[in-house]
């Protein structure tokens, strides 16, 4: 109810004839016809027991990212899987390998054979912003390729989920349910701005072991109290492009690591850990400094600081200016691969 006020509030109608709620429907339909067609239900066939018995089988969703078949999805949909299948919207269900898995993000690329697929349309990082429409395509409990419309509650939140922690991740109101991990989030325009990741369940239900953040789950019916729904959690559109580009030209994810761990103050960012041996340690940053500028970028946009080393492909020299005693001195640290496990 809160959004059908909201919108009410913010939409124009088009002509003397036309009435708010028919421009809201005009709108938001507009929004799921543009990006509908490129999602897909993902199907995931545990068919170890088929001499045996009927095989079970876990549904999520995804979305295609190449008109030659590359679809992002989420690895938990998929991860004990036999056999995976993708279900697309004019009914065609096609067999899918896995290309490429990053378990840092939990986001896995699928390949089909097939040609001529809509791909979803990245919107920029400066698009995704606190407040905007957030229109869910998806599959929550198998209903194929339905929508619910919510805000980008929150955006740069840090979570985590079985352990693990996720940063820059979005926070939606759009109702997310079982089935709906790796589904579509677009804003008012049909962008994708993000990918369902996981969602926040109030205490008390469906208790969980690891925390009260975990996974969407990937079929059936979970039931929430009155009054206690969930909280969506995405992954931002920039990480997507990213992970779907490294994945689909080397099968794997590479990252730029700077060694480094901030916590953004007032008008700078403290430095919270250093690997010791690694690029900041090098460059002599240490734990305490204050970091005033980073790579040219403010240290207050951790986000964008954390983007621009997470990208970096090999090794780049970089300008850090730090705040010590005497005043401002600029340190010399080089960007490099980040080591594997």
């Amino acid at each position: 109810m809160n959004v059908v006020f909201l919108l009410i509030a913010f939409s124009h109608p088009q002509g003397p004839t036309e009435t708010t709620l028919e421009c809201i429907e005009r709108e938001v339909t507009a929004v799921v016809e543009k990006a509908r067609p490129s999602v897909v239900q993902v199907i995931g066939s545990d068919n170890f027991l088929s001499n045996f018995g009927p095989s079970t089988e876990t549904r999520s969703s995804g979305f295609i990212v190449s008109a030659d078949g590359a679809i992002l999805t989420d690895v938990g949909g998929i991860r004990s899987a036999r056999q995976i299948f993708v279900l697309f919207q004019d009914g065609r269900r096609l067999e899918a390998s896995v290309a490429g898995v990053d378990f840092r993000t939990a986001i896995a690329l699928l390949r089909v054979k097939a040609e001529g697929l809509k791909p979803v349309e990245f919107a920029e990082q400066g698009a995704i912003r606190q407040g905007a429409i957030a229109v869910l395509i998806s599959n929550p409990a198998g209903l194929t390729h339905s929508c619910s419309v919510g805000f980008v509650s929150g955006v740069e939140r840090s979570i985590t989920v079985g352990g693990v922690r996720y940063d820059d991740m979005l926070q939606t109101s759009a109702a997310v349910q079982s089935g709906d991990g790796g589904g579509l989030l677009a804003n008012s325009r049909g962008l994708a701005v993000g990918m369902i990741h996981s969602r926040y369940v109030p205490d008390g239900i469906n208790p969980d072991p690891t925390g009260f953040l975990r996974p969407v789950p990937r079929h059936g019916f979970d039931f929430l109290p009155a009054g206690g729904p969930a909280i969506g959690f995405a992954t931002p559109a920039p990480t997507l492009r990213f992970v779907a580009e490294r994945l689909m030209k080397h099968g794997k994810v590479t990252r730029g690591w700077a060694g480094v761990g901030m916590r953004r103050a007032t008008q700078y960012a403290i430095v919270t850990e250093v690997a010791k041996d690694g690029p900041a340690w090098k460059a002599g940053l240490r734990g305490g400094d204050k970091v005033l500028e980073f790579d040219g970028e403010p240290a207050t946009n951790l986000s964008t600081i954390r983007r621009k080393v997470i990208e970096t492909a090999g090794s780049r020299a970089v300008k850090v200016r730090v705040l010590r005693s005497g005043g401002p001195v600029d340190l010399d640290l080089t960007i490099e691969t980040e080591p594997g496990p």
